[in-house]
């Protein structure tokens, strides 16, 4: 079996720079063939994923953060290459969804030894992703969190970015399409689930799973100013289920559409564009499991 370790020397505020040496004691203590690579721009983590896919390696870990873990699920899709995770971002969301916080080495290990599980995809345009979407009030959290996350980490980047983006954010004019149901409304914020986490530990669906075949959404309409302050410490809790702008459902294609070009978020990337055509992808993915 060969493995690749694709790292990403930012994330985490270079925490992820740091793991190289353990990663080479552990692969050579257990006597695995490795490689590690890194990653040397954005974009790179995909083109070297896909170059791995194609040379024979079996397994190919993301060793960054969740951004880090989209272009290697971007760059493997479609091969029979296995995907590992190693944290080394600031959120380290998707991680959340299949295992519990361990120490480096035990990471490693289950990279080289846990057993491979399919689960599902989803795809927005033309750019797959394997957590979260999401487009209003988070994705502007998102934006922003760039910027906190250099003094910050995690949730508290995450909660001190959404403070500020209250204060100016107007919401945005959707015409949404779930599963061929229509509806337009102002919204506060549209999170299109595969797993159940981000921002640092928020689950703006608690009931959303890997391997289900669906996808979680929740839709919450746009509200005014102290309305949100009230509203956003239950949806951090994710105690938001009742609140009567909340709306929770399933489904596998999403339409959203917009008269003015709104701000996409998929696994923390972030895009401009004014239609997100979202389909929910099946068993198309093998990750390691722990």
């Amino acid at each position: 079996m060969k493995l690749l370790f694709i790292l990403n020397p930012v994330a985490g505020k270079g925490k992820s720079s740091q793991f190289m040496s353990t990663i080479k004691r552990v692969c050579e203590k257990e006597n695995v063939e490795y490689m590690i690579k890194v990653t040397p721009r954005v974009g790179g983590a995909k083109d070297i994923a896909r170059w791995g896919s194609e040379n024979g390696f079996d397994r190919i870990i993301a060793v960054g953060g969740d951004g880090t873990i989209n272009e290697v699920v971007n760059g493997i899709v479609g091969s029979e290459a296995v995907l590992g995770v190693i944290p080394g971002g600031s959120g380290n969301d998707f991680i959340r969804s299949i295992s519990e916080p361990k120490k480096l080495e035990q990471y490693i290990l289950d990279a080289i030894y846990g057993t491979a599980k399919r689960i599902d995809l989803g795809k927005c345009n033309d750019r797959y992703f394997i957590n979260m979407a999401s487009i209003g009030l988070d994705t502007q959290v998102v934006i922003g969190t760039q910027k906190t996350k250099k003094y910050f980490s995690g949730r508290l980047a995450y909660l001190t970015s959404a403070l500020f983006t209250i204060f100016s954010y107007k919401g945005w004019d959707l015409n949404i399409e779930i599963d061929g149901d229509k509806f337009q409304t102002k919204t506060l914020l549209t999170a299109i689930a595969n797993g159940k986490f981000y921002g640092g530990g928020v689950m703006p669906t608690p009931d959303a799973k890997l391997d289900d075949g669906y996808f979680d959404i929740c839709h919450v309409q746009h509200m005014p100013k102290r309305r949100i302050f009230r509203v956003l410490p239950k949806y951090l809790k994710s105690k938001h289920k009742d609140i009567k702008e909340v709306q929770l459902v399933k489904g596998k294609e999403i339409l959203i559409t917009s008269n003015s070009p709104f701000p996409l978020n998929l696994d923390g990337e972030v895009s401009i564009t004014s239609k997100a055509h979202f389909k929910l992808i099946a068993n198309s993915i093998d990750i390691i499991a722990p």
